[in-house]
């Protein structure tokens, strides 16, 4: 089993909390469908396109958003 692939992100909110983000799970393609959201069984690294961004929110404040940039998945990939 691999382990996962985990990188410390600051949130771009007032006190820049530290969340510690799995790539593996933020990679997952979700499609929203009017019931609530269903995971695909497929990581976005067999699909063709990397995503340029991924914003989460911040697991510590509700002002803060992660940021995750392509160069920061390619180098941590």
């Amino acid at each position: 089993m691999e382990m996962p692939k985990i990188i410390k992100v600051r949130c771009n909110g007032p006190a820049k909390h530290i969340n510690e983000v799995d790539l593996d799970k933020a990679l997952e393609t979700s499609f929203v469908l009017r019931g609530g959201p269903v995971q695909s069984q497929q990581p976005i690294e067999s699909q063709q396109a990397t995503p340029e961004r991924i914003v989460l929110r911040c697991r510590e404040c509700n002002e803060g958003k992660v940021i995750i940039t392509r160069q920061m998945l390619q180098e941590n990939l």
